[in-house]
């Protein structure tokens, strides 16, 4: 059985068949050393099976002892294989012994006969010992002048190689080894020992298993082995170091004909082979393809790094199921035997690196700058998270950068999380803003005590806009004064919910992407977009397998952490870039039939710049820069270049690939909406009218002569344009009229005093009374209560008003007065009348 390698090796010159000739002191010691071996065998080991005696009673029941702490064969360590999302296609394989485990019936009847041949040839027929194996075995290692058999057998080498330890050699280590291989026998059936042995046994090479060795010494899976391939791996058990056929193909072909001489002596019918059959499979050479040994693998994509840290990591509690630690999950990982199956699809892979490595739409002007210009892609799903495409720079198996996980600034990219956090705060996508450049002077912007100093792209001054032109044109002056209406600290809750999981400060540079991002962040942020305002994490696993056991399947993890009117509208915005803004040149001389929202970036400096966009369907975020210290790009160029330069490029050549077959999908309608009149009305009634119009309501109860659930007033007002989901906030009745003090509006106008008492909701009186001076004509004369008098809100007041003499009638006709606001036929809205939609004031008639 395997043992380990002796200190030097004597690597015969001929098969020992023709070596049966030994010398005659051979012979004359054979005799007595079996004669001494079989009295030895009696005495310590033939006990426990004969059973005859008082001591041999004894004796079983020690053994007993040693081996009742024994419940089972501990799981036999696997290598786990790492598959794109066909399940098929094997990106990397990961293990600490690299070993594929497979059932007895998928391992050829001759590998086994081949194996119990030269290891065990009684299996079937013996308990967990056999001393008569130990005495052919001392036998037939004299005739060969070496150790060509051992005595152990098949379930004492199990033991051994799973629950002993193979370095200890003592006589208490090989007792407690016999009571284990007992209990094992008790537990186990012939074959399942079998089984676990022929996937235990180590070949050589860092290969464990037969179905390893098969595979990575002859490239057939161990179903297929022939006689003389399974010669040579049953052969090497024995000490696979030194029957290496890669190393010592004379030693490993010699030992294989030891293995084929053993089979044809047992016979067909004794679990051997013919004398024939075993002659021609002598005659032939060890059979070693010319690129044996050769994994049969690529060098693994990013993702397979990535893959493995978040198993390492789980940040997301996803993987608990392989172990609690760390530790306990790279175990799993490594020794499990686990089938990963992951999110990546190969073809869109292979999209990614020709895309990368199409030759720049800007031509470089120093391309032997080093290092080189480099890029990293991620695509997505848009409506589950799962991860498509990992592109981590161009030569990743050569170079093995991380350019998608780490992060770069994204410049002006970052600005749909600006806009989100606006849109939230009820700014308007129409607000008008000033696009001039130079210093902004708020406190909170200040760095080192030094005001912000913001350039547009342009290096120019513009003039004021609004929120759709300066995120197509990407104008920072712009996007700089909003981030202080929106405030930094919404902008980075937003980002973070929307996908973005670096931290972030809460400076006023957010608002020109001048902190660091990863392009998976990018993509994962943008997809929240792309699905209406779901966020979706991102994920590489789809489902981890064991043999045919599902052990996990992941499903998407998604909420909704915008509304969706608002992510709509910042979709609508995200039209501008890409029609008419900053990346139209790219996508004007040609693009498909899909629907594409996106954004360009250009970092700080010019050294790094992006191209982040999507369908409804699929997001993708294209990073180009410089790897390790960012250095100018135009170090590399001889000029600045931006997101629509490089990298919107990229995405184009991607996209258009990856698309085909998708079918046309609409972005949903996106706009605003009018707050209606709700004043007066229930509150019940108000709410539907309020969410009819798209808009949430809140309500917050105040004192009111109303009647109790009665809408006094609104915020905004009634024709306000607003942002759907915006909040509406209503104030309630509560049914109880509040005490008021009366203000003097003696010596007023009318409509002052109207105004005055309106605003306290105060019913009014008029009362005419003729004046001979037109100076009181329309002005209070008395009041009743008197100002100063406390009433409830809701009582009446009397005014005496002065009327004066009737003006002489004009010779011509007065031109009509022209509509003013409110009208409802401006971009207003119109509607006009605010809270003011209680009349207060009648006249009493004369």
């Amino acid at each position: 059985m395997r043992t380990s390698s002796p200190p030097s090796h004597r690597i015969p010159t001929r098969p020992v068949t023709d070596r049966w000739s030994y010398k005659p002191i051979a012979l004359l010691l054979l005799v007595p050393v079996i004669v001494a071996a079989a009295g030895l065998t009696a005495v310590v080991i033939a006990p426990p099976f004969v059973g005859m005696s008082m001591g041999v009673k004894e004796l079983d029941k020690k053994l007993q002892a040693a081996g009742a702490n024994f419940t089972r064969i501990p799981p036999i360590p696997q290598r786990s294989t790492i598959y794109a999302n066909d399940g098929k296609t094997v990106l990397a394989r990961v293990y600490l012994d690299n070993r594929e485990i497979v059932p007895l019936g998928e391992i050829s009847p001759v590998a086994r006969q081949a194996v119990l041949a030269i290891e065990d040839s009684g299996f079937y027929e013996h308990g967990a010992l056999n001393p008569s194996s130990m005495l052919r075995a001392l036998a037939a290692n004299i005739r060969a002048g070496e150790v060509v058999q051992g005595g152990s057998t098949i379930t004492q080498e199990l033991v051994k190689l799973t629950l002993g330890d193979p370095t200890n050699r003592s006589f208490g280590r090989k007792f407690q080894e016999v009571a284990l291989a007992m209990r094992v026998e008790q537990r186990y059936t012939k074959n399942k020992i079998l089984e676990m042995y022929l996937n235990q046994v180590y070949l050589g090479n860092n290969v464990y298993g037969i179905a390893t060795a098969a595979q990575f010494y002859f490239h057939v899976p161990a179903s297929k082995l022939t006689l003389p391939q399974a010669a040579l791996l049953a052969g090497m058990i024995r000490a696979p170091n030194t029957y290496d056929p890669l190393r010592y193909p004379r030693a490993a072909w010699l030992r294989r004909n030891d293995v084929l001489n053993r089979m044809i002596g047992l016979g067909p019918t004794n679990g051997g082979v013919t004398a024939e059959r075993g002659a021609r499979a002598k005659k032939q050479p060890l059979g070693l393809p010319k690129n044996v040994g050769q994994i049969h693998l690529p060098t693994p994509p990013f993702i397979v790094d990535y893959v493995k840290q978040q198993i390492h990591d789980d940040p997301n509690g996803w993987y608990s199921f392989l172990g609690a630690t760390a530790k306990q999950r790279d175990k799993a990982l490594a020794e499990g035997g686990l089938s990963i199956v992951t999110t990546l699809d190969p073809n869109w892979q292979r999209a990614a690196q020709d895309a990368a490595n199409q030759p720049w739409a800007a031509t470089p002007s120093h391309p032997d700058h080093r290092p080189t210009a480099d890029v990293g892609l991620v695509s997505l799903d848009a409506t589950t998270g799962a991860i498509r495409t990992m592109l981590s720079g161009k030569h990743y198996q050569k170079d093995q950068v991380d350019t998608v996980t780490t992060v770069h600034q994204p410049g002006s990219s970052f600005k749909p999380y600006v806009l989100t956090a606006a849109f939230e705060q009820g700014i308007l996508p129409t607000a008008i803003y000033s696009g001039v450049q130079g210093v902004i002077p708020d406190p909170r912007c200040m760095t080192n005590g030094q005001p912000w100093d913001v350039t547009n792209a342009e290096g120019t001054s513009l003039g004021s806009m609004n929120l759709y032109d300066a995120t197509a044109y990407s104008v920072n002056a712009v996007f700089a004064r909003l981030i202080l209406d929106v405030g930094p600290e919404n902008v980075v809750a937003v980002a973070h919910a929307m996908g973005i999981t670096t931290r972030l400060p809460a400076v006023c540079a957010l608002a020109t992407g001048s902190v660091g991002i990863s392009p998976l962040d990018q993509a994962s942020g943008y997809q929240t977009l792309a699905d209406g305002g779901i966020h979706c994490k991102p994920f590489a696993v789809a489902e981890v397998l064991r043999g045919d056991q599902i052990l996990y399947r992941q499903r998407p993890d998604c909420q909704q952490v915008v509304p969706a009117p608002i992510a709509n509208l910042v979709n609508d915005l995200l039209k501008g870039p890409v029609t008419y803004g900053t990346a139209a040149s790219v996508f004007s001389s040609g693009w498909g039939k899909w629907p594409i929202r996106g954004k360009t970036g250009t970092a700080q400096d010019n050294t790094e710049v992006w191209f982040a966009g999507y369908t409804p369907q699929v997001v993708t975020a294209v990073w180009v820069g410089s790897q390790g210290r960012p250095y100018p790009l135009a170090d590399y160029w001889g000029y600045d270049v931006f997101g629509a330069t490089v990298a919107a490029p990229i995405w184009k050549a991607f996209m258009l690939s990856v698309l085909q077959g998708y079918p046309v999908e609409r972005f949903p309608a996106a706009g605003l909406t009018t707050v209606p009149n709700v004043i007066g009305k229930p509150l019940a009634e108000a709410r539907k009218v309020i969410r009819g119009a798209h808009l949430q309501p809140a309500a917050q109860v105040v004192p009111s002569y109303l009647p109790a659930g009665t809408v006094v007033t609104q915020d905004p007002s009634a024709g306000t344009q607003a942002i759907p989901t915006q909040v509406v906030t209503l104030s309630v009745s509560n049914g109880v009229a509040p005490i008021v003090t009366l203000p003097d509006v003696v010596g007023s106008t009318l409509s002052a005093a109207n105004g005055a008492l309106g605003a306290i909701h105060v019913f009014v009186t008029v009362v005419d009374q003729p004046v001979k001076h037109s100076d009181k004509s329309g002005i209070v004369l008395s009041m009743s209560p008197v100002g100063g008098t406390k009433v409830k809100e809701g009582s009446s007041v009397t005014l005496v008003v002065g009327v004066g003499p009737k003006p002489s009638p004009s010779p011509s006709p007065s031109p009509s007065p022209s509509p003013g606001p409110g009208n409802g036929k401006g971009h207003g809205g119109g509607g006009g009348g605010g809270n003011t939609a209680l009349a207060f004031v009648s006249r009493a008639v004369p």
